[in-house]
């Protein structure tokens, strides 16, 4: 066992409050989504197959960011299929789009349950995750001040390449939890899994919604609640598919999505948003359009056939400069990034 999982504590939360007809749940799970019907019905599938695992005391609560697509008639054929209606264990909230911080937000304040279960979209919850979320809070760290980070890695079938392996484990660094080399900071406040006290999310601080993309929300809110004491256990048996596709060109759109974040979280924690590695190779004189078309067309190729880091680097850190208005754009890599 890594040590930094604390040893178990003794005592527990109520499990499932009756207020005359009103039974509260004791975990809410939100779930913010736009424009992803499929995948969203695929996530609440899955979570529901394990309601019974702690008898029916969830709610999921789904917050739509301004979908144009409909994602209400496929969560209600699920609530039919596995005959809960009656529960009401799905409410459905909707907004204009202002991102997923909003949405959360949202969830966080329409929320019945004492745990805050964070869910994306596109995570796949398996066997026990609900189950061990709800034990990890009420037996084993009830103490207001701990958060529960599950373990969320892109579906095996997804890891088709090796820069897809690459992202994977450079992304989301689930390896340094997992060999105990490092304990959770705020950089693995990570909202496709993790759960912790709604009160002190009250209490402390929700997310910042002048945070508009999904990047860098989640790390901002995490340095605010560690400064107040936050505790961050790592559970990877709290375990989860990440249905995300994922190629040169869509790491890419994401890095600059990143860069568009990335000075406002700067701007309000201090600190670095990336590894010193990562930034030292992404401002060298090499960071310029006459390097790093011939560097795409060269990672574009070495995506299927081999990892060379610092190839795949560089033009995503190239990426994530354009996000942050510091590098020009090169069009015919933007191109491909909207065909990818």
């Amino acid at each position: 066992m890594p040590s930094f999982l604390v040893p178990p504590r003794p005592t527990c939360f109520t499990i499932w409050k009756n207020h005359g007809q009103n039974m509260v749940p004791l975990l809410s799970i939100v779930i913010p989504t736009r424009n992803r019907p499929e995948l969203l019905a695929n996530s609440v599938n899955a979570l529901l197959n394990q309601a019974g695992d702690v008898d029916h005391q969830i709610e999921i609560i789904v917050v739509n960011d301004g979908s144009t697509l409909d994602i209400v008639s496929p969560l209600n054929d699920l609530v039919i299929h596995h005959n809960y209606k009656d529960l009401g264990l799905i409410h459905i909230h909707h907004q204009s789009p202002s991102g997923p911080a909003a949405a959360r937000n949202l969830g966080v304040r329409e929320a019945k349950g004492e745990i805050i279960l964070f869910l994306g979209d596109d995570i796949i919850a398996a066997p026990g995750l609900i189950q061990t979320h709800t034990t990890g809070h009420t037996i084993d760290y009830p103490e207001e001040y701990y958060a529960i980070l599950g373990l969320a890695e892109l579906a095996p079938e997804l890891q088709r390449t090796p820069f897809t392996q690459w992202w994977q484990r450079w992304n989301f660094r689930y390896w340094l939890l997992l060999e105990n080399m490092r304990s959770p900071d705020f950089s693995f406040f990570y909202s496709n899994n993790l759960s912790l006290k709604r009160s002190f999310l009250l209490s402390n601080g929700l997310f910042d919604e002048t945070f508009r993309y999904p990047a860098y929300e989640d790390s901002e809110l995490g340095t605010r609640l560690i400064q107040r004491g936050l505790q961050i256990i790592f559970n990877p048996t709290a375990r989860a598919e990440h249905w995300h596709n994922i190629n040169l060109y869509t790491a890419c759109r994401r890095m600059i999505i990143k860069g568009q974040a990335y000075d406002l979280f700067v701007k309000k924690t201090k600190l670095l948003g990336l590894s010193k590695i990562w930034m030292a190779i992404g401002t060298g004189p090499w960071m310029n359009p006459i390097i790093i078309r011939p560097m795409f067309k060269l990672a574009n190729w070495l995506q299927t056939r081999l990892i060379i880091s610092p190839v795949f680097i560089m033009v995503l850190m190239y990426s994530f400069q354009v996000g942050r208005g510091l590098k020009p754009s090169i069009p015919e890599i933007v191109s491909q990034m909207s065909e990818g």
